[in-house]
């Protein structure tokens, strides 16, 4: 009889941070109130029956059309464990291109800026990410 062995489970997310379940349900309801939809630059997308989200964020001048909007990104809300921020991780394998780490980088960003500011009534703007300079 052949042995098998099973190969370890890798998570396909790295933490990005751990925050406080307010903290958690504050960004998520600003991301909600601000879709593509509502002229903001996220979608939500939840797991039914879990209190799992992954946000996707969009990257697109205000000035421009909402065609013009494109996926800069994704962040992941209670996805390892509750409280945690993920962002799916870079293949090791892979170089990934200067303009993918950018890309990386200005979703941190993001999720930094919703944490810090994403209050009810504030309006953030996010045009000027340091991590998509000269993009």
């Amino acid at each position: 009889m052949m042995e098998t062995t099973a190969s370890p489970q890798r998570h396909m997310h790295d933490l990005y941070k751990n925050i406080s379940p307010e903290d958690m349900r504050r960004i998520l309801d600003y991301c909600h109130r601000n879709t593509i939809k509502n002229g903001g630059l996220f979608e939500v997308y939840s797991t039914p029956g879990e209190d799992v989200h992954m946000v996707i964020v969009s990257s697109c001048s205000e000035d421009e059309p909402l065609e013009r909007f494109r996926p800069l990104g994704a962040f992941y809300c209670n996805y390892l464990h509750p409280g945690s921020v993920s962002i799916e991780d870079e293949d090791p394998y892979h170089d990934g291109t200067p303009s993918t780490r950018r890309h990386v980088e200005a979703v941190k960003q993001v999720v930094d800026l919703l944490v810090q500011h994403g209050h009810p009534g504030v309006k953030i703007q996010f045009n000027d990410l340091p991590a998509l300079k000269n993009v």
